[in-house]
């Protein structure tokens, strides 16, 4: 009989890399890699692994990419095991909580963990079925790209040789992380370095034994927070006080860099990370001029040049090697060699308080803050409050962001709403409560759109005490 190997993809991280269109509220990995029409990072890492040879995937993610994860399976109309953390604590902890689930069901299982943001082009079953032995013999077994050029960012794997007859797996020397443009020079040049993918692969027993071998009271705190999680429409949500003891620390260095069951694989794939608009620039096909031209576009005289319009007519004359990102409540124009430093942009916005490092706003009061939904109508607002309604769509999301004076009347429909200690499922004429400790997240798990009445308060004194335990629980 086959092994089967499950894919587990973490959604997780902001990307602000590629700001405007990558926010915290809507990031990198369910942006579409082409513009519209076409399929999200977090898609292309799913679609990668539909095989015979692998399992249903398992999905790690927070509370507020919920619904955009359960829309985006459903596009693609595959069945995923999500499971949802009540706030980040790095890879480490979600790939102990994914290993604590499949463990209850399938002693022997075989994760993959795979970056849902990466674009990967090329023959992977082959080179992850080679691994399941040594897998099964209890190996932990990362993945390595044959690096094209010195590069900083990434981090690289030193190769030691076989790890024993099979000389398709390796032995690991050491682990490099980020190193200097000159270092990565120097480890090239020797022959027997490889840039970290960001794959791995490994019986689920054989994590958890390191993890509990290596920081026993993570161990502990996410094993707690799988028994004391709820499930709700095939959901797994996390319990979030042990879970929030958890480090917060990535596999790599809370267990890859310490265990002596490390091994190593390199991958004969296209691959990158797709770190900067340059490189998203590299991966997109370009008109004969070099240009990449998304959206409603016009382009004259313009030579390597990446334009993308989400909304309006964009029109560029006489550009070389520059990036345009318009978007409907930001506008990005870097040197192409420059887009590195967009992180620079989403620093200082997020220093001053601007809501466009966060979401999407498309000219929407503050009072509505939506991720997937829209808007409907708004009322002028008065000294006091704010009135305005929204409309979801099936398996959209929005969120009411926490120590705010606002509520929200279920008009039509039946929306779930999860807060930092609580969740609930509300009808028609249901209220949901901005919660003082975590944003809420509200989802339309029904089979029709729904619509919401949002009141937000002006002054903090309306608001009740202790709202999201007393009003919501």
């Amino acid at each position: 009989m086959m092994t089967k190997i499950t894919p587990l993809i973490i959604c997780g991280g902001n990307g602000t890399r590629l700001w405007p269109i990558s926010r915290k509220h809507s990031p990198k990995q369910f942006q579409r890699i082409g513009g519209e029409g076409t399929l999200t990072f977090f898609q292309t890492a799913v679609q990668r692994h539909r095989s015979s040879q692998f399992a249903d995937p398992i999905i790690v993610t927070g509370r507020i990419h919920e619904g955009t994860v359960r829309k985006q399976l459903q596009e693609l109309q595959v069945k995923a095991r999500i499971i949802c953390e009540p706030m980040g604590r790095n890879t480490g902890p979600a790939v102990l909580a994914a290993a604590e689930v499949v463990l209850a069901d399938d002693p022997d299982a075989i994760f993959v963990v795979v970056p849902a943001d990466h674009v990967i082009e090329g023959d992977l079953v082959t080179p992850l079925g080679a691994c399941i032995p040594a897998c099964q013999a209890g190996h932990i077994v990362t993945f390595g790209i044959t690096p094209r050029y010195p590069e900083s960012g990434f981090g690289y794997i030193v190769d030691k040789g076989p790890l024993g007859e099979d000389p398709f797996v390796r032995q690991v020397a050491q682990f490099v992380e980020k190193p200097a443009v000159e270092d990565a020079t120097a480890l090239i040049e020797a022959g027997n370095a490889y840039w970290a993918s960001g794959i791995s692969m490994f019986a689920a027993k054989t994590i958890r034994s390191e993890y509990r071998a290596f920081d026993p009271m993570t161990a502990a705190h996410v094993q707690q927070s799988v028994l004391e999680g709820t499930v709700e429409d095939g959901v797994l949500y996390l319990q979030s006080e042990p879970f929030e003891k958890a480090a917060a620390q990535p596999t790599e260095s809370a267990v890859f860099e310490r265990t002596e069951r490390i091994a190593f694989a390199p991958l004969n794939v296209s691959w990158d990370d797709v770190g900067s608009w340059k490189a998203m620039y590299g991966i997109s096909p370009a008109d004969t001029d070099g240009n990449v031209l998304q959206g409603n576009v016009i382009a004259h005289e313009a030579q390597n040049t990446m334009v993308r319009a989400d909304s309006r007519l964009v029109s560029v004359v006489g550009l070389s090697d520059i990036i345009v990102i318009d978007t409907a409540d930001a506008l990005l124009v870097a040197r192409m060699d420059e887009t590195q430093n967009v992180k620079a942009i989403v620093d200082e916005l997020k220093r001053t308080g601007r809501p466009e490092a966060e979401r999407h706003h498309e000219a929407k009061p503050a009072m509505v803050p939506m991720v997937d939904a829209k808007l409907v109508s708004q009322l002028a607002p008065s000294e006091n409050y704010q009135v305005g309604a929204a409309e979801i769509g099936v398996g959209s999301t929005l969120t009411i962001e926490p120590g705010d004076a606002r509520q929200a009347l279920v008009v039509r429909g039946r929306v779930h709403a999860t807060g930092a200690e609580w969740q609930k499922s509300v009808g028609e004429g249901g209220r949901i409560y901005a919660d003082a400790k975590a944003p809420v997240v509200i989802t339309n798990l029904s089979d029709e759109k729904s619509e919401l009445l949002f009141v937000t308060l002006e002054s903090a004194d309306f608001q009740p005490k202790s709202i999201g335990q007393v009003v919501n629980g």
